[in-house]
């Protein structure tokens, strides 16, 4: 069974709605991938293993990452289903006296379907906002908190080393350095450099204090495809992104601020696992990354829901093209 054509008008108001979340994780693990979809609760890692060969983001006899619920290795994952619904009654669409019209922007539009885009409109930001907390974990730490069971997913941990900040003479050789020592040992590209905010300030600081800059640097706010924003600084020849501010699924601080870390937009792959649909009585489980649909009205009040679901759960392919140098002595 496959989504109805009214599924697909209210996915495509949903994509066509403007991200009004930060999708800074989010976007980042999309990046240039197509997303690993199935139709089943649980995703099978040695056919993601496969999915990473074909790719090429795995090479052939390298070892898939280990990956552990609660302590224990698991071989696959069963994504909890990140869920939101808006409920509405039938005068929710009929709050209009007869024959009085509903304008937008000075625009006549059916009042019904004004009601119907409001609640996919907040959907667009209760989901994303689950996700993005998601993704942060996997992208930062390799790990997530289920925040509906609080089962602990963890992947196989990225390089990481300290480096004090006193053994840094000038952060553009050095870069150069670390960028070099990582082709080499990986055989791929860096396409990102990404600083915590004390370092980014500590690289912008020394560059304007050298006496060989040509002009003095500031950092840049980068709009974003999605309309989100960055902080960008663009000296000796590198771009530093800086790391925002980020919680995890439990509200806990992720602390980035004394971090450089170089990576490989390969290292992580947007995955999803199958979610329930229900389409005239019968359900089944759709490959899809998100579905909208309706409940039905409840007999007594009325109420019905607009319900948008996904089993979002992005995984740890290759932790060995992301490298993590936490800087000390800041």
């Amino acid at each position: 069974m496959a989504l109805n054509a009214q599924q697909i008008a209210w996915l495509g108001i949903y994509n066509d709605l403007p991200m009004t979340v930060t999708t800074f994780f989010l976007r980042r693990i999309a990046r240039g991938k197509i997303p690993y979809v199935v139709n089943t609760k649980s995703i099978d890692y040695e056919e993601v293993k496969k999915h990473a060969i074909k790719a090429k983001i795995l090479k052939r006899g390298e070892k898939f990452p280990t990956s552990r619920l609660n302590g224990s290795v698991i071989k696959g994952v069963t994504p909890e289903v990140i869920k939101d619904s808006i409920p509405f009654t039938p005068y929710d669409a009929l709050n209009r006296l007869p024959g009085q019209e509903v304008y937008i922007n000075g625009k006549k539009v059916d009042h019904k379907k004004y009601e119907e885009d409001k609640r996919i409109a907040s959907l667009k930001v209760s989901v994303p906002v689950v996700q993005e907390e998601i993704a942060a974990g996997v992208f930062l730490e390799g790990k997530y908190v289920s925040p509906d069971t609080g089962n602990e997913v963890t992947y196989t941990a990225y390089p990481s080393e300290s480096v004090a900040v006193t053994d840094i003479k000038e952060w553009g050789i050095w870069t150069t350095t670390k960028i070099n020592e990582f082709i080499t040992e990986n055989k791929v590209r860096v396409d990102e450099i990404l600083v915590g905010k004390d370092v980014f300030y500590k690289i912008l600081t020394d560059y304007n204090k050298s006496s060989n800059k040509v002009i003095t640097a500031t950092p840049k706010r980068v709009q974003t495809q999605d309309g989100d924003y960055e902080l960008h600084l663009d000296v000796f020849g590198f771009n530093y992104v800086m790391i925002p501010d980020t919680t995890d699924t439990q509200g806990n601080a992720i602390d980035t601020a004394n971090w450089f870390q170089l990576r490989n937009d390969a290292a992580v792959i947007p995955a999803f696992a199958g979610v329930v649909n229900v389409v005239n009585g019968q359900s089944t489980l759709e490959a899809a990354d998100l579905i909208i649909r309706e409940t039905p009205a409840d007999p007594e009040t009325g109420e019905a829901k607009t319900l948008a679901e996904s089993a979002y759960c992005p995984i740890v392919v290759n932790p060995n093209i992301v490298k993590t140098y936490k800087v000390t002595g800041l």
